[in-house]
């Protein structure tokens, strides 16, 4: 794995822990003067939506765009081309629609902090595992299947929030170096990545051994999704792996193996995890 977590943490994939995770429309949008919010890559450029230099779509295209996918507050905007790799939340309750340049993540009923799931994709692993995932010539692109694999190292819900909490402490000290001084662009990107590189590997803040595990909110994940496909507002993901560490101490993969068979009139599906050793680096 790429590097160790401390106990009680667990590794997952974006996919696992999201209800949503697709991209706004592949249309060619007619453009108005006025209508409904429409925003692309170029307005998270800085890692937060600028609501101020947005484009106008008229009613009846919105219409269409929203009934297939509507952005609600806390979901994760990510840039597929142009800024690849960098999100932003949505930090306001406003009715708007996206262009495919950005990806949508929604996290399941907020289970894992949306804002600590943020704060991993800026890091500098897995921002290196996107850069090593652009596909195309010319404008490289992001594609959705990487996002959907990308490793995200999951601590308590209460260590989320501590996380949380002590980035937003130190990044305004990146932010005013930023701002002050142009020449240290450089270091101030290095000093921002490095400080949620120690935040995603659990040693920005201490480890209380009496935390619930991590385990035990992905459990609470896989759960919800059941019941979301259920009442058939989730579609069964047939790609769907889990990871864990076996007894040897390395890490594997369970992919669903899936079988359907016919008895009389009626068909059965089986799901069967088959146990795949997996490296990653």
């Amino acid at each position: 794995m790429p590097f160790e977590i401390p106990n009680g943490w667990e590794w997952c994939r974006l996919q696992t822990i999201a209800s949503v995770l697709t991209d706004g429309t592949h249309k060619t949008p007619t453009y108005s003067d006025k209508g409904f919010v429409f925003l692309s890559s170029k307005n998270v450029t800085s890692g937060r939506i600028d609501w101020n230099n947005v484009m106008y779509i008229p009613e009846s295209l919105h219409e269409e765009l929203y009934s297939r996918l509507a952005p609600q507050v806390d979901d994760i905007l990510l840039a597929k081309n142009g800024t690849t790799g960098v999100a932003a939340i949505v930090d306001k309750d406003c009715v708007f629609d996206i262009y495919v340049s950005l990806g949508l993540i929604r996290i399941v009923n907020k289970i894992i902090l949306p804002k600590y799931v943020l704060y991993a994709i800026g890091s500098t692993f897995v921002q290196d595992y996107f850069k090593g995932s652009l596909k195309g010539i010319g404008v490289p692109n992001l594609h959705l299947e990487h996002i959907r694999k990308t490793l995200i190292p999951i601590p308590s819900e209460n260590e989320q929030s501590h996380i949380v909490k002590k980035i937003e402490e130190i990044l305004p000290y990146a932010e005013d170096i930023n701002n002050q001084v142009d020449g240290l662009r450089y270091s101030v990107d290095s000093a921002k990545s490095k400080i949620l590189d120690l935040a995603i590997q659990g040693k920005l803040v201490s480890q209380d051994p009496n935390d619930e595990p991590a385990s035990v909110l992905l459990e609470r994940i896989r759960a919800e999704k059941e019941n979301l496909i259920k009442q058939g507002k989730l579609k069964l993901d047939k790609k769907e792996s889990i990871i864990y560490k076996g007894d040897d101490n390395f890490y594997y993969t369970n992919p669903m193996f899936i079988r359907t068979f016919q008895e009389g009139n009626r068909f059965f599906t089986v799901f069967k995890p088959e146990k795949v050793r997996i490296n990653i680096s």
